[in-house]
């Protein structure tokens, strides 16, 4: 059985997808509250397998509770659910350790898929969320598909410690190198990429294929203890 949670701030909104879930006879519904808490209490009591929540709650949001919750329950998988017009926002999702990110108005018949997905080690991420972030960023060309071979593997390597949130010192001293020769890296690979700050690369390397998505979130998941 997977055993799940929810935690939503609208009654109808859990008893929705409370009436989605319950039509698989391999779900199980372990508990259900109002808010980012009750997802950190069930994370530290039940210890489900896939906690449901609203990406934004009253008084914290998911990418703020997602690492409390992994310290409490290493193995328990996070999906957010959010508005359309708010979907954009999948990055701070994903580096916070939250594997399925939905739209309450697109995604919810794809709910189920999701929760499967993720229960395995997959991610699920909305095609909406994705959509809206390139948009977002306007400055990535979409018409033209962004290429694996642009950058070499120490830049990937640099890309990979940003996406992690690693300062500059950090990913300096595990690559060995100075913090001079990696700034004169870290331009050359914005000037081939078009990318400006560190939000689009993240957004480039994460969408684009550059960086392994499930190593990603391992090396996220041991940063946290």
């Amino acid at each position: 059985m997977i055993s799940i949670t929810i935690a939503s701030k609208h009654k109808d909104d859990r008893r929705i997808i409370n009436t989605l879930l319950a039509r698989q006879d391999d779900f199980k519904i372990v508990s259900a509250g109002v808010d980012g808490y009750h997802a950190v209490r069930s994370s530290m009591t039940l210890k489900p397998d896939i906690i449901i929540m609203d990406y934004d709650m009253d008084a914290v949001n998911g990418p703020d509770i997602a690492p409390v919750i992994k310290r409490y329950s290493p193995t328990t998988e996070l999906i957010a659910l959010c508005p359309d017009k708010e979907c954009g926002v999948i990055d701070n999702a994903l580096k916070a350790g939250i594997a399925g990110f939905l739209s309450w108005e697109k995604d919810l018949d794809n709910l189920v898929s999701a929760v499967r997905s993720v229960f395995y080690g997959g991610l699920y991420i909305s095609e909406l969320a994705k959509n809206q972030l390139l948009t977002k960023l306007g400055e990535i060309n979409t018409a033209n598909p962004l290429r694996r071979h642009l950058l070499t593997i120490t830049e990937n390597n640099i890309f990979n410690g940003i996406i992690l949130g690693q300062t500059d010192k950090e990913i300096a001293e595990n690559l060995n190198m100075s913090l001079g020769a990696l700034r004169n890296c870290i331009n050359k690979a914005k000037k081939k990429t078009r990318l400006r700050n560190r939000t689009q690369i993240t957004v480039y390397a994460l969408l684009s294929g550059i960086i392994n998505l499930t190593k990603v979130r391992e090396n996220l998941l041991a940063t946290l203890g």
